[in-house]
C-alpha cells in the first residue's frame, strides 16, 4: 500500500495540483486505485488519468468519493474541511474532543454547562 509521510500532507496548498491532492487523499483514506475505481464506477486508468491532472471527475462522481470518505472540498480547492478546528484555542479543541468521544450522557452534560454558560452571558 502507498504512504504518505506527514511531511507530504503539509504542502503549500497553491502549489499541489488538483491530481495531486485526489492521490493524496486516495492514499489517505487508504484505498488503492483499482478500489477507488470500483468505488466511483470507473476504471483504474481513470482514476491514474484524474490523478495525473490530464482530467477531472464530475460532480456526482465526486460524490461518491466523499461517500467513502474523501475530503472532496480538499480535492477541489486545496482547503481542508476540517481546517477550522486547527484555528481553535486549545480549550475550545479539548471542549470539542470530549463532545466528539464521551458518552451520551457527557455529551448531555457538555451540552447543559453550553447552554447555562451562554445564557448566563446574555444577561
Amino acid at each position: 500500500m502507498e504512504q504518505i509521510s506527514a511531511k507530504s500532507t503539509d504542502l503549500d496548498n497553491k502549489f499541489v495540483s488538483f491530481g495531486e491532492r485526489l492521490r493524496l487523499e486516495r492514499v489517505r483514506v487508504g484505498m488503492q486505485q483499482l478500489e477507488m475505481a470500483e468505488a466511483c464506477e470507473v476504471s483504474r486508468k481513470t482514476i491514474s488519468v484524474w490523478e495525473r491532472g490530464e482530467q477531472t471527475p464530475n460532480a456526482a462522481v465526486l460524490a461518491l468519493m466523499a461517500s467513502h470518505g474523501v475530503d472532496v472540498l480538499y480535492v477541489v480547492t486545496g482547503q481542508r474541511a476540517g481546517e477550522a478546528e486547527s484555528t481553535l484555542a486549545p480549550a475550545e479543541r479539548e471542549l470539542l474532543q470530549a463532545w466528539r468521544h464521551g458518552s451520551e450522557q457527557g455529551k448531555e452534560a457538555i451540552q447543559a454547562v453550553a447552554k447555562l454558560a451562554f445564557f448566563s452571558s446574555k444577561q
